[in-house]
């Protein structure tokens, strides 16, 4: 039995009379019988179209920070989208949600607005490249940097017996399409491996434009780095004059106002920054030091967007900055999280099943194995069926993570003891079902 109600099914159908596969992205395809068509979002909600409430737990795979539809970021948009949306000039809204998210970052001395995390790290490659005059860019097995042909290889979805080995990683491919020149300008690492890291600046250091890197890993179980890893990764990077890209498009005013560079203590000379900055709205930035950001203002390296600015994207990312600076938000999304991280592991210990929450409060994941794990190929030893089997359950139960362990639970201000209590009590059901 799918996951569809009878009046989801009719929407579904609909959608695949028009829509490719009834999506317009892949990643939201989970079969003709499972995959959900939503009415709206209501706090910590999600409705589908026969009117049954989830607590959400993929809030849009983690834009939303403060709640779906939070009044105060939709009043902010409406009069914005009032006054005109799209104009060829800078608008005041723009410098003032430019002024709002530099003062949150701190480390920031200059920015871009976008559109989309895969415009942001396309961007900041390019600015990269342009800046130090080389072409390759290391990427870490099991990151996701957006859907562009310079970033597709080795993301979460590769299969780890096709790696080759820890001492040379071969390049998976994600996708048809690209070019094999393409191929020639991406290095490929084991996450929070160090030794791997100097040993390829140490043959091809003078070669190599940028680090780009997530700083927790997003589409792999929320994976974190190991003490003084992305120390390390920044002084590489000075050392061989390349550019240190985090890759915030989750993290970015989620883990923290300032993001994983407040959290962890390491600024790069470049951040991409998309989802929880607006709430849900479609909005992204490329920042950085002057050094490198400023040779956008010196001419010859492209960045442009028709959409980029505009009057809704910027209203809501100035509207979610101001209100996530409060620290309020913050504090509700800590204890939420850390309940739900906390009783999971209980549960866990409780039926006996190897098992480990990995992770930061405010996104995280749960991985079956013995070993919790430190990089994407230690997703080998995780139980995939275990975890899709419980999560389909707590859909069934009105509660809706992702069924792929990979992309981690995401939790809003909106998430509450109610919702915590009721997750828990879905998960530890489900889980029970599962092991039969």
């Amino acid at each position: 039995m799918g996951l569809q109600g009878p009046r989801t099914a009719d929407w579904f159908a609909r959608a695949k009379a028009t829509l490719v596969n009834g999506v317009s992205s892949g990643f939201r395809y989970w079969g003709d019988e499972d995959s959900m068509v939503i009415d709206r979002g209501e706090g910590a909600y999600v409705v589908d179209m026969d009117g049954n409430r989830y607590i959400d737990y993929q809030l849009g795979f983690g834009p939303i920070v403060l709640g779906h539809a939070d009044e105060r970021v939709v009043r902010a948009v409406q009069e914005a989208a009032a006054s005109g949306t799209t104009f060829a000039m800078t608008t005041a809204r723009e410098i003032e949600a430019a002024e709002s998210f530099k003062k949150a970052l701190g480390w920031v001395d200059a920015l871009r607005f976008t559109n989309t995390g895969t415009e942001a790290t396309m961007h900041a490659i390019r600015l990269a490249r342009a800046h130090t005059g080389r072409e390759l860019v290391v990427k870490f097995e099991g990151c996701y940097h957006g859907a562009h042909d310079y970033v597709l290889f080795t993301t979460a979805g590769a299969p780890v017996g096709h790696l080759g080995s820890r001492r040379s990683p071969v390049p998976w491919q994600a996708s048809s399409g690209i070019p094999d020149a393409i191929r020639s300008t991406v290095r490929v690492l084991p996450y929070n491996d160090l030794e791997a890291v100097e040993r390829l600046f140490g043959n091809e250091g003078h070669q190599i434009a940028a680090i780009l890197v997530e700083p927790m890993m997003g589409n792999c179980f929320g994976v974190m780095p190991r003490p003084g890893y992305l120390e390390g990764l920044r002084r590489i990077a000075d050392e061989h004059g390349s550019v240190l890209v985090f890759d915030e498009v989750k993290t970015g005013f989620r883990m923290a106002l300032g993001g994983a560079a407040e959290v962890f203590g390491v600024e790069p000379d470049l951040g991409t920054f998309a989802k929880s900055m607006g709430n849900g709205f479609p909005i992204a930035a490329i920042a950085g030091k002057d050094e490198i950001i400023q040779d956008w203002a010196k001419g010859g390296v492209t960045q442009a967007g028709t959409y980029s600015g505009n009057a809704v994207g910027v209203a809501a990312a100035k509207a979610t900055i101001d209100i996530l600076a409060s620290g309020e938000p913050y504090q509700r999304i800590r204890k939420s999280g850390e309940a739900l991280m906390n009783g999971v592991e209980r549960i866990l210990a409780e039926e006996g099943v190897a098992g480990h929450v990995v992770g930061h409060w405010s996104m995280f994941s749960i991985f079956f194995g013995e070993e919790p794990p430190t990089e994407f190929r230690d997703s080998a030893h995780h139980d995939a069926d275990l975890y899709e089997a419980v999560v389909r359950g707590m859909i069934r139960r009105g509660v809706m993570p992702v069924d792929d362990a990979l992309e981690p639970w995401f939790i809003s201000a909106a998430h509450g003891d109610e919702e915590v209590a009721r997750s828990l009590e879905a998960f530890g059901d489900a889980l029970v079902e599962a092991k039969g």
